[in-house]
């Protein structure tokens, strides 16, 4: 096969895979329908770089650790943990979605204060740089904290009762009738 021939079947090897991949990235065209197949396939576009917030939350990871892969494993262990701890155990792609954001948002802000930290000294500029940076970051942080609760508190189904002229709300899952 050409370096510009179509690719007609899924590559058979993990070269003729980087080889089709390669073509692509580099602008062949007739790469893509090869390429569009491969995306077809569950978690071949987080793969291929399509997850643009574990791409995000990875570039921050190695801005964080620098060299020190034990502090990267240890902080991608604290998000993974975060993620799932907020996600729930049965969370909707919604609910996930928005944990993944609150988790990468957490990584952000502790990221600025960490650096502004380790500051001796700064001029005012870099300083009040700083203070608006943490304070947007922060914003952004309560902010995915409060559409994730909202989220959940509008998923929970509220009962309705009336009583003799008097509404009663009961949020929560209802009890199942007795099947007596």
């Amino acid at each position: 096969m050409s370096d510009k021939t179509p690719a007609k079947a899924a590559p058979s090897s993990n070269e003729e895979l980087y080889a089709l991949i390669k073509r692509a990235e580099e602008g062949d065209e007739t790469a893509m329908p090869a390429v569009r197949d491969l995306l077809k396939k569950p978690g071949v576009v987080d793969l291929l770089g399509g997850d643009l917030g574990r791409r995000a939350r990875q570039t921050l990871v190695e801005k964080f650790g620098g060299k020190n892969l034990v502090f990267k494993e240890a902080v991608n262990q604290k998000l993974a943990a975060l993620q799932t701890e907020l996600a729930g155990p049965a969370p909707t792609p919604l609910e996930r979605l928005l944990a993944e954001r609150v988790a990468t948002c957490w990584l952000h802000l502790h990221h600025l204060e960490q650096i502004y930290s380790q500051k001796e000294s700064m001029a005012l500029e870099v300083g009040m740089y700083f203070q608006r940076s943490i304070s947007a970051a922060h914003k952004r942080y309560l902010a995915a904290i409060k559409t994730l609760a909202v989220v959940r508190k509008l998923a929970v189904p509220v009962l309705q009762v009336n009583i003799a002229k008097q509404q009663v709300n009961v949020a929560g899952a209802a009890a199942p009738a007795d099947a007596g």
